[in-house]
């Protein structure tokens, strides 16, 4: 999966490229309850966020346990509230 934060004309500030060996963050998302933000990102398919979702995703990144939250979703979390606050997009590509 590549992770691309964008700003408010769609160019890329940051990336992250592929999954921890643990997958935790597809993991996570397809572990979240149905109808959260979390679960609509696909392992397989692209999702982009803007900045009214990425303020309900980053709540729900923030409310997993600790122990789920790994150096890479914390990291997810960071470009999320990121592109929040610049007004951007995080896109989401899978495999």
């Amino acid at each position: 999966m590549y992770i691309f934060l964008e700003n408010r004309q769609h160019e890329r500030i940051s990336e992250i490229v592929g999954d921890d060996a643990e997958e935790s963050f597809v993991s996570a998302c397809e572990a979240a309850p149905v109808g959260s933000v979390m679960r609509g990102v696909q392992r397989y398919g692209d999702t982009m966020l803007n900045e009214l979702q990425l303020r309900r995703f980053v709540r729900e990144l923030l409310q997993l346990p600790d122990e789920k939250k790994t150096e890479l979703i914390c990291r997810v979390t960071e470009m999320a509230q990121q592109a929040a606050a610049c007004g951007g997009y995080l896109f989401f590509s899978g495999d």
